[in-house]
């Protein structure tokens, strides 16, 4: 449960930094602020996704609240318009709570109404809950909804296109029908009081988030009408907001339903309110009501991607034992191979081609289909699905596939040019490639060693001893080359990338992977020194730097326009998600030191890594960890308020690294 305390409601600053959000398992969303005041363009009370898991549009962004008991009459929204915030509705919060629905509730004179929101499982629905908590008589509640019918990258205007006035459904009481485009998507909106229709524009909302990010921050929204119900004390009144083409039927049934699907998503055996909070945390991202099901990689603004999937794969769906949604995603991304590529980014509206920009993500398959078969035991499923598509993944590799990725001759993976960015530091503006890293990147060969003795493992696991054979002898070649080509004896730490003609020193958290992967790529001796640098360099609370702060081009600040952000994103932000690779290094040193004592140690520092988590989990995004942090103290949090490999990677990390359980992970 997160429950905000009186500082923070009496703090407008604290509460508008503060965004909530619940989804529809399809891509869909409600999201927002506590305060009501919208900051982003993404913000929505129904944000239907129209081609699940994408075609997102923000159809109804709010209601707009006002309590009228006796002769005092008080709004309870808050908005910004140029200057100003108005109305104040904030003033009169009292409690905020997420648990596990969001909760709000206003006192009025003597009233108190409770406010809870919802959407319905596998429907582009949201329902508003208003209960009358406590008043010494009838209140009035006047609710009137505002639209922006728009893709939710782009901003609404007002325009004479739009047909603002709503339409009374004659069949279904209390229920109007808005529907503003001709050609677009339409909203039922059902509401036990009675509508008031008052079509207009309201022009000028101020979006503050999207200003600092450099981009256009004002809309137009348009109004139809409003209703005014009437709530006796104890009473509650539910409005829905649809873009199905039914409403849907017991709304109270359907609210119990969801609280209790979101409270058993975390075993009972748990006892820790981080862990609690993870396992809800990370049911946010798998749109597995989608066909095929897919992965959001961050709210609010990022679609499925492949890389991101992968990497959140076992914290999504092994830790939960998710296991046949685990299946059924990995089914899909080995159908997807193709020349040993995986798609990276799928079109936003679900149509066109997806983009295969990526070397690592066939990488992070070979991971998560070796994790897969630890963790369920499935070697039918291995035989016939994974190893499959793992082999044509390796033998693409060897032979040489897009993006100039090949195997050279001495066994390493090469990608990509000086124009292309292939890895997971794949910022761009324009024609500035801010980390370019052609040539052999450490993180992709440390995976590139870890695959091969996966299908070697996998091999031996479906009895093909002879295959297992040649991957292991592949894997050593690999192992042998590594040591020789990205070891730094200068720095007692790998290089970041290595070419023919030149060796990047940089001090990024890549290395990390050359400790943390099973298959003892280096020496426990070189392990312990890229520990000592990540820990002295690139360590900080709750995320690991993209770049030490003793290089350079370092950059500890993340924010401004998209050249600003884009030139910092990995030269110095701190990703939180990195911590994951951080903690599983340390364990898997720990372990190679074979005592238990040393094992012990090495798992408390871990836990020790999740200090401040339960802050961490209340000061964004509520219930989640955002994208990025900055590199500098006090490490503001940025980018999307809820990540999914973040939030994937921290619960992973307090299971199998921290707490020691799952299956162990050796090759």
């Amino acid at each position: 449960m997160i429950h905000l305390p009186a500082a923070v409601l009496s703090d407008l600053d604290a509460l508008t930094a503060r965004e909530w959000i619940v989804s529809n398992g399809l891509g869909g969303y409600a999201s927002g602020t506590v305060s009501g005041v919208a900051t982003r363009r993404y913000h929505g009370l129904l944000v239907a996704a129209l081609s699940p898991p994408r075609g997102r549009r923000v159809l109804i962004t709010h209601l707009d609240e006002t309590l009228t008991l006796r002769y005092l009459r008080m709004p309870l929204s808050a908005h910004a318009f140029p200057g100003v915030v108005q109305p104040e509705g904030w003033r009169q919060l009292v409690t905020f709570a997420v648990d596990p629905l969001p909760r709000w509730q206003w006192r009025v004179g003597e009233a108190v109404l409770e406010r809870t929101v919802f959407m319905v499982r596998g429907q582009n629905t949201t329902i508003v809950r208003y209960t009358l908590v406590d008043a010494p008589g009838a209140v009035a509640l006047t609710v009137r909804p505002f639209g922006a019918f728009r893709d939710f990258h782009h901003h609404a205007k007002q325009n004479r296109d739009a047909r603002i006035s709503a339409v009374t459904v004659s069949d279904r009481p209390g229920t109007v029908l808005i529907k503003p485009y001709e050609d677009g998507p339409a909203v039922l909106m059902q509401s036990p009081g009675v509508f008031h229709p008052s079509p207009d524009w309201w022009r000028g909302f101020q979006h503050e988030r999207e200003r600092e990010r450099g981009l256009d921050a004002e809309e137009d929204l348009f109004t139809p009408g409003e209703y005014v119900l009437a709530l006796a004390p104890g009473e509650s009144a539910h409005v829905v907001l649809t873009a199905e083409a039914n409403l849907p039927h017991d709304l109270a049934h359907l609210e119990g339903s969801e609280i209790a699907r979101l409270r058993a998503l975390s075993p009972t055996t748990v006892g820790d309110p981080r862990l609690d909070q993870l396992y809800r945390a990370v049911d946010l991202y798998r749109a597995e009501l989608a066909r095929p099901p897919a992965v959001l990689a961050g709210y609010p603004w990022f679609e499925d991607w492949g890389r991101d999937t992968l990497i959140a794969f076992t914290g999504l769906y092994l830790v939960p034992k998710r296991f046949a949604e685990a299946r059924e995603l990995l089914a899909a991304f080995a159908k997807y191979v193709d020349g040993g590529m995986l798609p990276n980014r799928f079109p936003d509206a679900g149509g066109g081609k997806a983009d295969d920009n990526t070397v690592d993500a066939p990488m992070w398959f070979l991971h998560a289909a070796r994790r897969f078969v630890q963790y369920t035991g499935d070697l039918d499923f291995a035989r016939r699905t994974l190893v499959p598509a793992m082999r044509d993944i390796v033998e693409a590799f060897r032979r040489g596939t897009k993006y100039n990725i090949h195997q050279r001759p001495d066994g390493l993976v090469s990608a990509g040019d000086a124009t292309t960015q292939l890895t997971w530091m794949d910022a761009r503006c324009g024609d500035t490639v801010f980390t370019p890293r052609h040539g052999c990147p450490v993180e992709i060969n440390a995976l590139w060693h870890a695959g091969l003795r996966s299908l070697a493992w996998l091999s031996t696991a479906t009895g093909d001893e002879a295959a297992a054979d040649r991957w292991h002898r592949e894997a050593d070649r690999v192992r042998v080359a590594f040591r020789e080509r990205f070891w730094n004896p200068s720095l007692d730490y790998p290089f970041d990338v290595v070419r023919d003609d030149y060796r990047d020193p940089a001090v990024r958290p890549n290395a990390l992977y050359a400790v943390a992967l099973p298959g003892d790529l280096l020496s426990i001796e070189q392990c312990e020194a890229v520990l000592r640098r990540a820990r002295a360099e690139l360590l900080v609370p709750l995320a690991v730097r993209t770049l030490s702060p003793d290089d350079p081009a370092y950059k500890g600040r993340y924010g401004g326009d998209p050249w600003s952000r884009d030139s910092a994103y990995h030269q110095g932000t701190a990703w939180p998600f990195l911590l994951g690779a951080y903690t599983a290094a340390v364990v898997r040193v720990g372990r190679r030191r074979g005592t238990p004592e040393a094992e012990a140690e090495a798992r408390a520092e871990a836990g020790r890594c999740y200090e401040g988590l339960a802050e961490g989990l209340t000061s964004y995004g509520l219930g989640h960890l955002p994208e990025v942090v900055d590199g500098d103290a006090p490490h503001r949090a940025g980018g999307c308020f809820a990540q999914a490999w973040s939030d994937a990677e921290a619960l992973r990390g307090l299971v199998e690294d921290v707490a020691g359980a799952g299956p162990e992970d050796d090759l």
